[in-house]
């Protein structure tokens, strides 16, 4: 877990001795995860980039746990109910967390990239440009990603099925705003995350059906 706060491209892999003892106290003590390593983590996310020829990606399951774990813990000791309805280990759609939208929606707004260029060997995504911006700004980058969004669906066959989720997650977005602090940016990257695994699980299923199929 605190290797995840070391930079991934650096040659220096000492985790902080201060930080692995403040972990350690609050696993054996149950008290808050200290603030340094969530606020490690996002620095983390924001500063690097997704290195796809070697599976190497910013937002990972583990950082994802960490994030998930502080803020959980966070609640449990102050007796909050806050995020409680987003700290799950799969995808809300029935949600409404306006970060967790948020993070939705740019995971939606990163498919269609995707997809739209499938045939172009995609190297870089719209994530390595304005993830960082995006998530702490989004007043700054959500109106021109959504309207260059409509040049990336009108390049996908049967993309559908994928506007009809964006409508669904802007119908409940209020607005864009100008700043998330840094526990909503936690939540903004959950609920990127949580869709990300929900496509690539959705493309695992379709896959399997049709080996399925052919083997029948």
């Amino acid at each position: 877990l605190l290797n995840e706060t070391v930079p991934k491209k650096s040659k220096d892999k000492k985790v902080s001795p201060i930080l692995v003892g403040q972990v350690m106290d609050s696993i054996i003590t149950g008290s808050a995860y200290p603030y340094t390593l969530y606020a490690n983590i996002l620095n983390r996310i924001r500063a690097e980039s997704d290195d796809r020829d070697k599976k190497i990606y910013s937002v990972n399951s583990t950082r994802v746990a960490i994030i998930k774990a502080y803020l959980l813990r966070k609640e449990r000791k102050l007796n909050l109910n806050k995020n409680r309805e987003v700290l799950t280990v799969s995808l809300k759609e029935e949600s409404t967390d306006q970060a967790y939208l948020l993070g939705r929606l740019f995971a939606i707004l990163e498919k269609a990239q995707e997809l739209s260029s499938k045939k172009n060997n995609l190297n870089s995504t719209i994530k390595d440009r304005y993830f960082s911006t995006a998530s702490a700004s989004p007043s700054t980058v959500f109106p021109s990603l959504v309207r260059l969004s409509q040049h990336h669906f009108a390049k996908i066959d049967n993309a559908k099925w994928l506007d009809i989720k964006m409508s669904e997650v802007l119908d409940k977005l209020e607005n864009f705003p100008a700043h998330l602090d840094m526990e909503e940016q936690g939540i903004f990257i959950l609920g990127y995350y949580h869709q990300r695994q929900d496509f690539f699980k959705k493309r695992v299923n379709k896959e399997e059906e049709n080996e399925n199929e052919w083997n029948y």
